[in-house]
C-alpha cells in the first residue's frame, strides 16, 4: 500500500491520532503518563521549516501509519548534540513494511536541505538495529538517571 509522507504543519488533522499512538505505546513511567502531553507535545512539533519538524506517514486509505520527528534534542543527558530524532513511531500492524525506513528518509532528506550536517537519535536495544539497517553509526549505550538503557547512534550527511 504507498504511503504519502508529508510535514504534520500540512496535515494539523492528524495530530490527535499520532499522538494517541505514542501515547498508547510510550505512556508509561519512566515516560509521562498523562495523554494530554502527548498531545501538546505532538502538536509542538509540527513545523515547517525550523526544529521542531514532524513528518508524517499516511496511506491510501487516510489512516496514519507512523510519524517521526526531529527537534533540538531528545536526551537530557546529551543536550551538548544537536538535532536528535523524536517520536518515531510506525502502528504496530504496519512494522517492517518499509513505513520507518520512509519516514526517516524524509527526515533525513529534510534535514539536508536545511544544512543540518548530522544527526544522533536516542533508542531501546530494539530499535537500534532497524537505526543501523538504515546507515547510522551506533555511539554509546547508557543508563539514564530513570534506569533506561539506551543506545545513542549517529548519522552524519554528505
Amino acid at each position: 500500500m504507498p504511503l504519502l509522507i508529508s510535514l504534520f504543519a500540512d496535515r494539523p488533522e492528524f495530530i490527535a491520532s499520532v499522538a494517541d499512538m505514542r501515547w498508547r505505546e510510550w505512556g508509561h513511567p519512566p515516560e509521562p503518563e498523562d495523554l494530554s502531553w502527548w498531545l501538546e507535545t505532538t502538536s509542538r512539533e509540527a513545523g515547517r521549516s525550523e526544529l521542531p519538524v514532524t513528518f508524517l506517514a499516511v496511506d491510501d486509505s487516510g489512516e496514519v501509519v507512523g510519524a517521526v520527528g526531529l527537534d533540538h534534542y531528545d536526551l537530557e543527558e546529551r543536550r551538548e548534540t544537536s538535532p536528535w530524532v523524536t517520536g518515531m513511531i510506525v502502528r504496530a500492524d504496519r512494522r517492517g513494511a518499509g513505513a520507518g525506513r520512509d519516514l526517516l528518509s524524509r527526515l533525513e532528506g529534510w534535514a539536508c536541505e536545511h544544512g543540518i550536517g548530522q544527526v544522533w537519535v536516542g533508542t531501546g536495544a530494539a530499535a537500534s538495529g532497524f537505526y543501523q539497517r538504515c546507515g547510522w553509526s551506533a555511539v554509546e549505550v547508557y543508563t539514564t538517571g530513570e534506569g533506561q538503557r539506551i543506545s545513542v547512534l549517529h548519522k552524519t550527511f554528505p
